[in-house]
């Protein structure tokens, strides 16, 4: 009973804002023709970069943390992609490849720096950008190979990574804090005008790329990956953190972005490449859904 006296609470005040934003993009979406690819170029190639940016410029945070940050993020990926990979031992190419892209690519943008926001202030946030980017930069490299089942030439795959404004803006970010530069007031004010605006766009996004999925229905192999990607992924998270010897806010920040359910970019890498797009929609749907229940549950275990 005393447990879920304390998981309402954390679910009302910080989990049930980022899926009450996300319901508003998908009703708006379903009342008025919405362009979700212009709203994703907005974030894509603006608020986000600058999200990214000002948390890294922002942060207050050792090297070493940034490094776990990194492990972890990577660690994670690649255990849960590999996992996914097993679990789909007996099904058809195309659908095996659908189901470690899955397992291994998590929400860490849209849904996981909003939660870290809300659940651990602007400490978490930084952190949570950095995982973000890393992540990014497997899912826009090591997602297109696997999406193409082989068929994608390695250095087709990493070269798109040089049009990721993310990537830059984590530099940046990061060279400007390290050697302590300050931007001019105006252009601060700029950036900052730009960050605040990119976790409500990202949310509302979130809602309007998911109305193409209304049912869900019983298809091969997603019931597999939505078990590794909401509690494969935090164990395993747990288990690196252990292994690095990182606890408190850092562990935390770790294991919740972990813990995120599919990325809706999964959806798209699938499209491209023909990777059984309705199973990886289907895994995005279900897996955010439950998500609500497993982030709220991991919230409550850390707060």
């Amino acid at each position: 009973m005393s447990t879920l006296a304390g998981l309402l609470p954390v679910f009302a005040e910080t989990v049930l804002p980022v899926f009450l934003v996300a319901v508003a993009g998908w009703v708006l979406a379903h009342a008025i023709d919405i362009d979700g690819r212009t709203l994703g170029r907005v974030l894509f190639y603006l608020t986000t970069p600058m999200l990214v940016f000002r948390s890294l410029y922002q942060m207050d945070v050792s090297a070493a943390a940034v490094r776990n940050t990194v492990i972890v993020a990577v660690a994670v990926m690649a255990g849960t992609a590999a996992l996914g990979w097993i679990a789909a031992y007996d099904l058809g190419r195309k659908e095996r490849a659908a189901i470690t892209l899955t397992s291994g690519i998590s929400n860490n943008g849209n849904m996981g720096l909003p939660l870290c926001l809300f659940a651990f202030g602007q400490p978490g946030l930084s952190l949570a950008s950095v995982y973000y980017v890393v992540s990014s930069f497997m899912t826009n490299t090591f997602g297109s190979v696997i999406a193409s089942a082989g068929t994608l030439p390695i250095q087709r795959a990493f070269a798109q990574i040089v049009r990721v404004p993310v990537l830059y803006a984590a530099i940046l970010g990061i060279v400007f804090n390290h050697w302590q530069w300050s931007l001019p007031v105006g252009i601060f004010r700029a950036v900052d005008l730009l960050a605040s605006a990119a976790v409500p766009l990202m949310l509302v996004l979130l809602g309007v790329q998911l109305r193409n999925v209304n049912r869900i229905e019983p298809m091969p192999g997603l019931w597999r990956s939505t078990v590794v990607r909401l509690l494969g992924a935090p164990l395993l998270a747990v288990a690196v953190c252990v292994a690095l010897g990182v606890s408190g806010m850092e562990r935390n920040v770790l294991v919740l972005q972990a813990s995120m359910p599919t990325a809706v970019i999964t959806s798209v890498i699938a499209t491209e490449y023909d990777t059984a797009p309705k199973l990886v929609a289907m895994v995005i749907l279900v897996t955010t859904l439950i998500s609500m229940v497993t982030l709220s549950v991991i919230l409550t275990v850390m707060l």
